[in-house]
């Protein structure tokens, strides 16, 4: 099949440029800013350089609200086995991808998962903004997914460019290396997700809201701590009088100083102004957690804030998490569908992957027993569904009472064979 190599080397030389933008990002979650960077030295002073991760703390904070508690997956239909056999064939997956998945989609505003098969079983593997791009058509369709790397102990970089049929394989001046490898593992589909926090991809990031504060908190922490070190150097001043160096060593045995009536002794220290410096830090953190939306924890509250009180400081915070959840269940939306289509070939199994719906619980507290004890109180002014609807732990309030309703159906036939028993005896 021949390809556009024109288009190819426009698509990357285009995603090179943002590469730039993406591997700040990265490196600022690392810890490696430009305010420490960039840091200014002072020839024999103190030059400690401060490193506070506000990037890393806002994104593996969001993660922790979203995903700490494990995704869990239903079936619309009630087909227990499609989500027996899901768990089963990606059990094998780590434990953490999904966690991952989200982080570096905070970080980046969008992430990629790649399929392939390998040892009859279907694999995934994350790749980063800074790692690949893809190239879709005006309708959103995915036509190239472009994977860049380096291999074992060696420098030179290689392209590997997927379609819906085939994986092109290329050095970095698009040289062809390897004959293309059949790749219609997954009926013509791309084998790409993208897990993106908007359609404004890198742009809608926390790296973008706060990469100015982050840098202005570091070095402005920096120059405090310096110059609290350099406030250690005090100087001794003399005046009206003189000092023979010969006895300095003797008074400072003695830890006395004779001098004149009109000398003057004191020391000569730095005047510095505390309130100032706090207010400033305060002023820059406060800033970064309400662009964020994101809470200081380490906040005192009062002891007697009520529990309603605490879920309305989460409010923001839930909205977040809500957002985060919907981008990665439009990732698992089309991972479901390659793994189906995977599992159909291979087993012969014929799953419909919208029958899989994803359940996320967030991190957040919830007040279950308020909302049971309203419903409780209303009694029949509001019907059972409506009222199985408001608790946070129940997914599908009809399924929820079609489930009750056998099992009373059970009780009662149990009950009825019960007496009959008794009666016979």
């Amino acid at each position: 099949m021949e390809i556009d190599l024109s288009l190819l080397r426009e698509i990357y030389e285009d995603w090179s440029l943002k590469k730039q933008e993406y591997n700040t990002m990265y490196k600022y979650y690392k810890g490696e800013t430009d305010a420490i960077s960039n840091y200014k030295m002072v020839t024999k002073r103190s030059n400690n350089k401060i490193n506070t991760n506000f990037l890393k703390k806002f994104i593996n904070e969001e993660v922790a609200y979203s995903l700490a508690n494990k995704i869990t997956y239903i079936s619309r239909l009630g087909d227990e086995k499609i989500i027996n056999d899901l768990e089963y064939y990606t059990c094998h997956w780590s434990k953490k991808h999904d966690s991952d998945l989200l982080r570096y989609t905070l970080l980046f505003g969008f992430c990629y998962e790649l399929y392939y098969v390998k040892n009859n079983e279907m694999k995934v593997r994350i790749i980063k903004p800074t790692d690949g791009c893809h190239y879709e058509n005006e309708d959103g369709e995915i036509i190239y997914f472009f994977r860049e790397f380096k291999k074992d102990f060696k420098d030179d970089i290689y392209i590997d460019i997927y379609d819906k049929e085939y994986i092109y394989h290329f050095d970095s001046n698009f040289k062809e290396i390897e004959k293309p490898t059949v790749n219609n593992i997954f009926d013509g589909n791309v084998p790409i997700s993208i897990c993106k926090r908007s359609e404004e991809l890198g742009k809608n990031t926390i790296f973008n809201d706060i990469k100015g504060l982050q840098d202005a908190y570091e070095t402005n922490l920096s120059d405090i701590s310096n110059e609290i070190s350099d406030f250690r150097n005090a100087y001794l001043t003399f005046s009206g009088c003189n000092i023979r160096e010969e006895d300095l060593p003797r008074m400072k045995e003695l830890g006395i100083l004779q001098v004149n009536g009109e000398g003057k002794i004191e020391w000569l220290i730095k005047d510095m102004n505390d309130t100032f410096v706090q207010n400033t830090l305060s002023s820059i953190k406060e800033n970064m957690y309400e662009i964020t939306s994101h809470i200081n924890h380490n906040e005192k509250m009062q002891s007697n804030t009520s529990s309603l009180a605490v879920i309305a400081r989460l409010i923001s915070t839930e909205w977040i998490c809500s957002q985060n959840n919907d981008s990665i269940a439009d990732t698992l939306s089309n991972r479901h569908k390659l793994l189906c289509i995977w599992l159909n070939k291979k087993y012969g199994f014929r799953y419909d992957y919208k029958d899989i719906k994803a359940k996320f619980t967030p991190k957040i507290p919830r007040d279950d027993l308020v909302v049971a004890n309203i419903v409780s109180q209303l009694g029949d002014k509001l019907s059972t569904e409506t009222g199985l609807s408001q608790l946070s732990f129940i997914d599908n309030p009809h399924a929820e009472m079609e489930k009750a309703k056998k099992e009373q159906e059970i009780v009662s036939e149990g009950e009825i064979l019960l007496d009959e028993s008794e009666s016979d005896n």
